[in-house]
């Protein structure tokens, strides 16, 4: 019912997009964001090569699990107009940049988690002009149901964050619907990330009959994972549904 109502709605922006292709409901498309140019040396002090891994990564395990088409950008097509543009239309969501709970536009104590946008060759980041807020895209999904959403960020998948409301996933660990969100509640390096969610995605496609929540039980145990300092142990977090199995519909 709910993926029924999501296309009626579709199908009317369609409609009332001139020349935009609607995209037949019997897809189950996925999107994968990848930021690289703020991980380049006049950024970070090196060219990591972690970015364009994990959008590689992303893209083919996702569509392992059965989201098809996968859409979304590395690099400077990066941008807040196409992400926000094509977020309505996914079951399932991956991101790959800096994110944090920023204030909101009114001010403090409101938090209104964001990620920020590719910020173009030979620019790195800033908040003021690549910021995509969680308001924003809550806005854009238009409260349609979501799958699986994987922020690989700093920060976003802590307590205190609005990002999984963004995608309509209640904060909570018993969910009923098939939905689950993946996040980082400190400060945490790609390289660690990468090797979680190498994990995540190797158990989970292994066998569709294994749960989401199972992967990142399985991706924590393996361990190794390293950490900026003692004060941002590697904190990977979930919400959702622990016995959704990561497919789409």
């Amino acid at each position: 019912m709910k993926r029924a109502a999501r296309w009626l709605v579709s199908a009317i922006v369609a409609l009332s997009a001139i020349g935009t292709a609607a995209i037949p409901a019997s897809a189950r498309t996925g999107d994968a964001w990848v930021n690289s140019n703020a991980f380049t040396t006049p950024c970070i002090g090196f060219n990591s090569t972690y970015p364009s891994q994990m959008y590689s990564q992303a893209r083919a395990q996702m569509g392992l699990l059965g989201y098809s088409p996968m859409s979304g950008a590395i690099g400077a097509s990066f941008t807040r107009s196409n992400f926000l543009n094509e977020v309505f239309y996914d079951y399932g969501v991956y991101a790959h940049t800096h994110g944090d709970n920023y204030y909101a536009a009114s001010g403090a104590p409101t938090i209104d988690s964001g990620i920020l946008q590719d910020p173009g060759a030979g620019r790195c980041n800033s908040k003021s002009t690549d910021l995509i807020r969680s308001s924003a895209i809550k806005s854009a999904t238009m409260g349609t149901p979501y799958n699986l959403v994987i922020m690989s960020t700093c920060y976003v998948g802590s307590s205190n964050s609005t990002m999984p409301g963004a995608f309509q996933i209640e904060k909570v660990k018993n969910s009923s619907q098939r939905e689950f969100f993946l996040g980082y509640a400190k400060l945490t390096y790609d390289s660690s990330q990468m090797r979680f969610e190498k994990a995540f995605f190797s158990y989970l496609n292994a066998d569709h009959n294994r749960t989401a929540y199972q992967a990142f039980v399985y991706a924590q145990g393996i361990g190794g994972y390293e950490s900026p300092d003692s004060a941002d142990p590697f904190t990977p977090n979930w919400w959702g549904n622990p016995s959704y199995n990561g497919v789409p519909g």
